[in-house]
């Protein structure tokens, strides 16, 4: 293991602390308003589902692809049952923020088209949440939660394709160096 490698693995463990810190927080927060807007009881399915998501987004390198299908699977469940219920719209900001945790993750380490198939199901679930609550900030967050992950995601794919091409360039001019050496004595 290179230096990099410890590197990235320091930085995934930071990422996740802080995401788990802005989880807790915004349940905290969105229950409060959720309490003090529709009522205390409104607030329990909103952060359940928010705490689910978010809880699947922290385990999503035990198995990338089930977790982001379970993610697209609960908020989609989420959505209906919040319309048919007359709950707060789902997803909540915080459920959206882990949905493109989990959807960022599935584009950049999944293959190309199960990566691209979970941002598509990522979609769908955007698209749900403005046929059924139409034009409100859930709606609008969700959306750039979701747009952000794509190009995160996305992004990330490309720079870890372009670093695994540099190491390979490399790995081929030592061996090409290490053959045609004249100084080399055998």
């Amino acid at each position: 293991m290179d230096t990099s490698d410890r590197s990235a693995r320091g930085a995934g463990i930071a990422f996740d602390i802080a995401f788990a810190l802005a989880a807790v927080l915004g349940m905290a927060f969105t229950a409060y308003m959720i309490s003090d807007s529709w009522g205390g009881s409104y607030a329990v399915f909103d952060t359940a589902v928010a705490a689910v998501v978010s809880l699947l987004a922290l385990g999503r390198r035990i198995n990338r692809t089930w977790t982001a299908v379970a993610g697209l699977v609960v908020v989609a469940v989420a959505i209906v049952v919040s319309q048919v219920a007359d709950l707060p719209q789902e997803p909540s900001p915080i459920a959206s923020l882990a949905l493109a945790v989990l959807v960022a993750s599935a584009l950049r380490h999944l293959p190309t088209q199960w990566g691209w198939g979970i941002a598509a199901g990522g979609l769908a679930v955007i698209l749900a949440c403005w046929i059924t609550g139409g034009f409100r900030a859930v709606a609008v967050m969700g959306t750039l939660a979701l747009l952000g992950a794509v190009a995160v995601g996305a992004s990330m794919r490309g720079a870890d394709a372009s670093k695994r091409a540099a190491v390979e360039r490399r790995r081929a001019a030592d061996e090409a160096n290490r053959q045609w050496d004249p100084t080399r004595t055998f």
